[in-house]
Parts: C-alpha cells; structure tokens; sequence
C-alpha cells in the first residue's frame, strides 16, 4: 500500500515539526483515511511518534478518527486556508451566491482557491437535479484542465500568474486537453476577455463546468465559484447559456466578501 510518502527536512533543526507535517502529508492522500499502524509504516516512524502526533492533532481539531480507528484530515485545514476579508471568511460570504447559483441552475455549486500549481475546493451546494453531480470540500484539481482554476489565473496579478505558470507540467489527459504554455497563456486572455471559463471534459471526460471568478478588493481573483455537472446536463450550448448566471454570482460572492449589499 504504497502512496509515496516521504519526510522532507527543512533544515532548520525542527525534526518533530517536519514529522508531523508529513503525517498530514501522508493522510491528505488517502480519503479512506490509515491507521496509526499504517501512518508508522508509510514514514518508517515509530509507534509512538505516531500515537503522541496523532492524539495532538487531533485534540487541535486537525485530524479525526472514526469508529475503525482510521485517521482523517478534519475540515480544520481547509478553514485556515482560505482567504479572510475584514473577519469575514470567503466560505461564509460565498455560501449565499453559491445557493443561490445551484436554485438558478439546478447544478451543484462550487468555491474554489488555489494551492500551489493545483486548485482546491473549499465549499459546495450540492445542486437540486434528481442525479446529483459534485466534487467533495477537499478536492485538488489541476489548474490547465479546469474552469475555475482557469478562471482564477485568468484575473491574476500578471507577475503571480506567471509565477505560477511557470510551475505547471501540464499533464495531458485527453488529446483535446491543453498542453503548453503558449496555448494555455493564449486562453487566459479569452478567459479575461469574457468573464468565465469552461471546462469541457478537459480532466475528466463526461464532466463538464463553468467558472467565474471571486474578486477581492483589489480587483484581482482570491477564488473562483463554479457549477459542475454531467456532459449531458451541461453540453457546450447550455453553458453559453449559463455563463451570465455564473458571472453574476461571482459578482455576489465578491460583493458579499467585500461586506457590501448583494441584491
């Protein structure tokens, strides 16, 4: 049961913070969660080790365990990492336009940050169609192939949009997905240009979104929001469609965020 986990020393004499970060490491890739026994075993830790780090992390509210005695990452993350506007929190000011973006259009709603070269999903409104189709709080997403990560490098600071260009690989996943640099740079502009970003099968086939960007008070994206759904629901037309009622909730969410009126 092999998921590359390793620890990396940081080189500032810290070895207890530097196991414990790769115990975090090491659950955020298993969703099923591990045992302490298996958490020891990945990192060639000690029983004990584990056990005191485990227990810590989760009296802080960090990790869980359920009922087997499996470790999982808490949601505790996912809330340190987004983004706080005058004490409000991104999720918090969003969850309004995210409902009331899954009532217009029936599909589930998402919010989004990027992390690094890949996108994670904080929040989501599971949407109202008899099938419903979402991404779990948690997800990672790669940027090149997805709506909102798309989106949210599209109204980037020019210099922080590159930086983080430049750090991608560009995994192609269908011959249809984008695969360089030039090309992706390229589709960033229209992605300006219009407002929104769509995601047509790019990562995964079948499953379709459509992104608009949450604006921060300097104009710039700190998130994206989005609607995500089956090729079916959501072909290529309808998403033209849906465009404007994805934009307006964007400019909700933002407004929201900013502290000012929503409608």
């Amino acid at each position: 049961m092999s998921i590359d986990a390793e620890i990396i020393d940081s080189g500032y004499s810290t070895p207890g913070l530097d196991r414990a970060l790769a115990v975090l490491e090491c659950l955020a890739k298993r969703s099923d969660g591990l045992t302490q026994t298996e958490v020891a075993a990945e990192l060639g830790l000690t029983a004990n080790f584990v056990f005191r780090t485990t227990q810590a992390l989760t009296a802080h509210g960090y990790l869980i365990r359920d009922q087997e005695k499996r470790l999982r990452l808490s949601g505790k993350l996912l809330q340190l990492s987004q983004p706080v506007l005058d004490d409000v929190p991104l999720a918090e000011a969003a969850l309004p336009a995210m409902r009331w973006l899954s009532e217009q259009t029936g599909e589930a709603s998402h919010l989004g940050i990027l992390v690094g070269n890949e996108g994670l999903v904080l929040e989501r409104v599971i949407g109202t169609a008899p099938i419903k189709f979402y991404v779990e709080r948690g997800t990672r997403f790669p940027i090149h192939t997805s709506g909102p990560g798309k989106v949210m490098l599209a109204f980037m600071p020019e210099a922080e949009r590159d930086a983080v260009v430049a750090g991608m690989s560009f995994e192609r996943f269908h011959p249809w997905t984008i695969s360089n640099r030039e090309d992706f740079l390229e589709c960033l502009d229209a992605v300006r240009a219009r407002g929104f970003a769509v995601d047509v099968g790019e990562h995964l086939e079948g499953h379709h979104c459509l992104g608009a960007p949450i604006m921060g008070a300097e104009g710039n994206a700190i998130a994206s929001l989005w609607i995500s759904g089956p090729s079916q629901r959501l072909p290529e037309e309808r998403l033209a469609e849906l465009a404007p009622v994805v934009k307006e909730a964007g400019r909700l969410a933002s407004s929201a965020l900013r502290g000012e009126f929503m409608r």
